[in-house]
């Protein structure tokens, strides 16, 4: 066994032509030295090693398929990105770059334009009611059971509230008294009056028939028919009628100075009395006209002082202070004072939505747009219009005084609350419409980019433009309804340029 290892070493090995070219003959002694036993077991391994070495070569094999596979895809894939980007750089090569925008399609419908601003409610007929006299507040009128109230309607005429009015009766007792008395008088003035009267005529009567026997007793005595004293008689008969109806006539001068007396007397009394109603309706108040109460300041039970509403001030201070303030419903006013460029273009009757600040705070606050505010008003708010429009400026100021009256619809409208208000200056029904970002302003004029959808380009188109609405401008001329408009991204854009509508946006 150590010659045959020895054989194998490698200082021993002989090329692979040598070892052909040995005689087998002389080789097979060797072989024949091997037992049985050796051969078994040098088969034995060689059929281990054989199986092993079979399973990993299918592993192999089967692993460098896969591999192969892999590398085909990879290179087709590669093949296929390089040819498609080499088609792209052809295509850009061929075709221009184009720029993104986007688009609307122009619609028509309703331009408003509306001037926003904020302003005060106050009443334009309000009655503030007062008490003349002194005293304690007796009677408060009662609604359904309770005490009047804010907020509460009254009818003209109604009587509201009184206090202590004892000594105004008694002064209407004691004028009515003396009416009574200058009444009487003046009856039996009159009566003397008519005696008087009655005592001339029976004068001049009498005058009349002594004057006549005169004539005929002279007449007589002339004749020699009767004597001087006969005629004398009549002669003084005559003279004491006329004295008779000097006394007449001056009784009935006394008579109607009498009367004239009693009928001043009269009109004092009478007078006395209006006075004296006039304090007892000092205590009192009663409603002038159908309203609704805006402010009570009094209860039952108080004393009541004049020197509460004598204090100067304003008719606001005043009105704060006053016992009871009535205003009409229909009479509710808006005072609010717009920029004189505004006020150019509100005339009296446009429309106008009124909404208290206090109901729109919340959505104020939230961000809300003029629209949103606009909607809430238009839903939640009060509908007048507009009364008058001042044609000068407020003093020490460039305002412009704007009030807002005849209310078709009142929603919670309080006198001295702060509102909102919007005004619509004008309108343009059936209009072309495009937002505000759409156009070009230069000197020369506007301009909007209108794509011609057949080749992609623009045309730069110089429009005309009208109201300036909450939603866009007006479009008097120089587009047409269906035609799309570039809205974003008009800044880069000449006439002419190649664009790509990436969104055609809704109509407004």
């Amino acid at each position: 066994m150590k010659a045959d290892k020895s054989s194998f070493s490698p200082s021993n090995s002989q090329p692979d032509s040598d070892l052909n070219r040995q005689d087998p003959e002389a080789q097979q002694p060797e072989a024949n030295q091997i037992d049985s036993s050796d051969k078994s077991d040098s088969k034995a391994s060689v059929s281990r090693f054989g199986s092993r070495f079979s399973s990993k070569s299918a592993w192999s094999i089967a692993l460098l398929v896969m591999v192969a596979a892999l590398a085909l895809v990879g290179l087709r894939a590669f093949q296929s990105v390089r040819s498609s980007a080499s088609i792209d750089a052809e295509e850009e090569a061929v075709s221009p770059a184009r720029l993104r925008v986007r688009a609307m399609r122009a619609q028509t419908g309703l331009a408003q334009q509306w001037v926003f601003d904020e302003g005060v409610v106050t009443a334009a007929r309000r009655r503030v009611l007062n008490f003349e006299a002194e005293g304690d507040i007796e009677f408060i009128a009662k609604v359904d059971g309770r005490d009047l109230r804010e907020g509460d309607a009254v009818s003209q005429g109604q009587l509201l509230a009184t206090i202590d009015d004892r000594k105004q009766n008694v002064d209407i007792d004691t004028a009515a008294a003396d009416v009574e008395v200058s009444v009487r008088e003046q009856d039996q003035a009159l009566a003397s009056l008519l005696q008087a009267e009655a005592d001339l005529d029976k004068a001049r009567s009498d005058l009349r028939f002594d004057e006549s026997e005169l004539v005929r007793y002279q007449e007589l005595f002339e004749q020699g028919a009767v004597s001087e004293s006969q005629r004398d008689v009549y002669l003084n008969a005559a003279e004491q009628a006329r004295a008779d109806l000097r006394v007449a006539e001056q009784g009935v001068r006394v008579a109607e100075d009498d009367v004239r007396s009693a009928e001043a007397a009269v009109g004092a009394s009478q007078a006395r009395l209006l006075r004296a109603n006039v304090d007892l309706e000092d205590t009192q108040l009663v409603s002038p006209i159908d309203g609704v109460v805006a402010y009570i300041n009094i209860r039952e039970g108080e004393y009541w002082d004049t020197q509460i509403t004598n204090t100067s001030g304003t008719l606001d201070d005043l009105t704060e202070r006053a016992p009871i303030v009535v205003i009409e419903p229909q009479s509710f006013e808006v005072e609010l004072e717009l920029q004189a460029d505004e006020a150019r273009d509100i005339r009296s009757g446009q429309q106008a939505y009124v909404v208290l600040a206090d109901d729109v705070s919340e959505a104020e606050a939230a961000g809300a747009t003029n629209r949103n505010l606009l909607n809430i008003a238009q839903a939640e708010g009060s509908q007048g219009q507009v009364f008058s429009v001042s044609p000068t400026q407020t003093p020490g100021g460039r305002g412009v005084e704007v009030r807002i009256r005849n209310f078709q619809l009142i929603r919670n409208l309080q006198i001295g609350g702060r509102v909102y208000v919007w005004i619509e200056a004008s309108s343009s029904p059936d209009t072309v419409i495009l937002p505000l970002g759409s156009l070009q302003p230069t000197e020369s004029g506007t301009y909007a980019f209108v794509v011609d959808e057949s080749t992609g380009a623009v045309e730069r188109r110089q429009v005309e433009v009208g109201i300036e609405a909450l939603e866009g401008i007006e479009i008097l001329s120089g587009i047409e309804p269906g035609e799309l408009v570039v809205t974003e991204g008009i800044n880069r854009l000449v006439d002419g340029t190649l664009v790509e509508v990436i969104s055609e946006e809704a109509s407004l």
